[in-house]
């Protein structure tokens, strides 16, 4: 995964702000190009076209998204950076998605917000959805992993969560090229799920601990990751702990101090992103570093 091209939206809010900042942060260390991209939210306009005044929103709604779009390359060319300002009028995750599919951009880098409740739903919605339908990898950026935005920061350290999976692995091998390209530190962590291993001897009845069990192969699972990224030159750190997937993550990540967090998830909606995507999905709103997803359906 080569990263020579950065989409950055903003809507001008602080949490916006604060990624674009982690986003040029990004860019400055990979050498990457950026575009800068604001759009003009078109159901306000629809849903105020009741009193008539419809057109004029509009109009609006796009010199506030071109001033914004504007501002922000000019802080981004201020940085050193090749950056590009564009506006487009629709619903923002789709133009989102739609002009990194049409400009070839290598990944997204946009803000979200926290747990739940309003500020979420409408703020963390667009984020959630552009996560959800990219075509190329999603870095997001928490208000928390923003509070290091006010001073120039580089990625020194990835951390890539493991379980074995499939996807999990398909996500590694896409995000060791970044980490090579960020000469970062690549820690390889497994969290043995105490939930599922209380499951299983339920479902099994052997007495045995399943967690156990599974030490083996896990430790396995890592040292073929290890070997192969140190035979690419990189430095590498493995880990296992057990408790909540989610939990562990984030802890590991505060206690090692990580600078970013790459991850798998899964699908647009229904049952498999209820299973699957869920500790990517709590990882994203809660973590204090950036984190980059991709979907297993990537090209």
């Amino acid at each position: 995964m080569t990263l020579n091209t950065l989409l950055i939206p903003t809507d001008g809010s602080d949490v916006a702000q604060a990624a674009a900042r982690r986003g040029f942060d990004l860019a400055t260390q990979l050498e990457a190009n950026v575009h800068v991209l604001s759009v003009a939210d078109s159901s306000i306009a629809t849903g105020a076209g009741y009193s008539g005044d419809s057109a004029s929103i509009r109009r609006r709604l796009r010199e506030q998204a071109d001033v914004r779009a504007t501002a922000l390359r000019e802080t981004a060319t201020a940085r050193g950076l090749e950056a590009t300002a564009a506006v487009r009028e629709g619903i923002p995750a789709m133009e989102i998605v739609d002009y990194a599919d049409e400009h070839g951009i290598d990944a997204i880098v946009i803000g979200t917000v926290g747990r739940g409740g309003v500020a979420r739903a409408i703020i963390g919605s667009v984020a959630d959805k552009v996560v959800r339908t990219a075509p190329v990898p999603v870095v997001t950026v928490t208000p928390a992993a923003g509070e290091t935005a006010d001073q120039q920061t580089e990625f020194d350290s990835i951390l890539f969560p493991t379980d074995g999976s499939e996807r999990s692995t398909d996500a590694i091998d896409r995000c060791l090229a970044l980490a090579d390209a960020l000469e970062a530190t690549v820690h390889f962590l497994t969290v043995i799920d105490d939930d599922l291993a209380e499951t299983l001897e339920s479902i099994f009845d052997t007495g045995a601990d399943p967690a156990s069990e599974r030490t083996e192969p896990v430790d396995e699972h890592l040292e073929t990751l290890a070997t192969r990224a140190r035979a690419d030159g990189h430095e590498v750190v493995v880990a296992t702990t057990s408790g909540k997937p989610a939990t562990e993550i984030l802890e590991y990540t505060k206690t090692a101090g990580i600078d970013m967090v790459a991850m798998g998830t899964a699908g647009r909606s229904g049952f498999e992103r209820a299973l699957l995507g869920s500790v990517t999905d709590r990882v994203i709103r809660t973590a204090p570093v950036p984190v980059v997803t991709v979907r297993p359906n990537e090209i």
